[in-house]
């Protein structure tokens, strides 16, 4: 179930069985592990591990998920001039909706929503391009193409 609530501007609250947030208490948890746990003892790619399949991996599963993530890490270079569309002082998260919406144009052909393989193989594009879309999308907001 889903609420709205005009104070989070365009973003509703849902249940979810991967994040737990109590703003009050401060507390933040990603699959039942404190935020502050995994900020001192994992990194990012262990993170995307934990997020998709609900566990900490093993050392040989954070091997496999490393070099999925890092194989798919290049930017088309028409992506790239995707941000040169956006004004100066666009927001980032604008940006970001923007381009991250741009690249199911690029993979348009090998995405069947029906297959979980090819769910798999657009999550993993997604994840390991993230970091340089959002540094882009920073660099853009501040004028610094």
């Amino acid at each position: 179930m889903t609420f709205y609530d005009p104070g989070f501007t365009s973003t509703a609250s849902c249940h979810s069985a991967i994040t737990y947030i109590d703003g009050p208490k401060g507390e933040l948890m990603h699959r039942g592990y404190h935020i502050m746990d995994l900020c001192e003892h994992s990194n990012h790619v262990e993170l995307t591990y934990l997020l998709l399949y609900g566990e900490l991996p093993t050392k040989q599963q954070l091997e496999d998920h490393t070099y999925h993530i890092t194989y798919h890490t290049l930017a088309h270079e028409k992506l790239i001039e995707f941000y040169k569309g956006f004004k100066s002082d666009a927001h980032p998260m604008a940006i970001m909706c923007g381009v991250v919406g741009a690249l199911s144009s690029f993979y348009h052909d090998s995405i069947d929503i029906h297959n979980p393989a090819s769910r798999l193989l657009a999550t993993y594009r997604l994840i390991a391009k993230m970091p340089t879309l959002a540094a882009m999308a920073y660099k853009t907001s501040v004028d610094a193409r």
